[in-house]
């Protein structure tokens, strides 16, 4: 008895959702999340605040200067 491809097909697939569906219930575990406790934090240590010396001096750019604004008016050659 030899079953046609289609009938196979379907076959396969509904064992292969099967086998999924095993598996996914043998792998599901819980993933850790963030730690929304309230309260003292785990690290209570002392850290010394850091002195005006240990930022890098930073030249920035003047800002854009930008040409005065004039109307929007088209130039009719007189």
């Amino acid at each position: 008895m030899t079953e046609d491809s289609k009938q196979r097909e379907i076959r396969l697939t509904k064992e292969l959702a099967q086998v999924r569906a095993a598996n996914a219930n043998k792998n599901a575990q819980l993933k850790p999340t963030k730690n929304f406790s309230v309260g003292l934090p785990q690290d209570t240590t002392i850290k010394k605040k850091p002195s005006t010396r240990d930022n890098p001096d930073v030249v920035m750019l003047p800002p854009k200067q930008r040409g005065k604004q004039r109307e929007n008016i088209p130039f009719w050659g007189d």
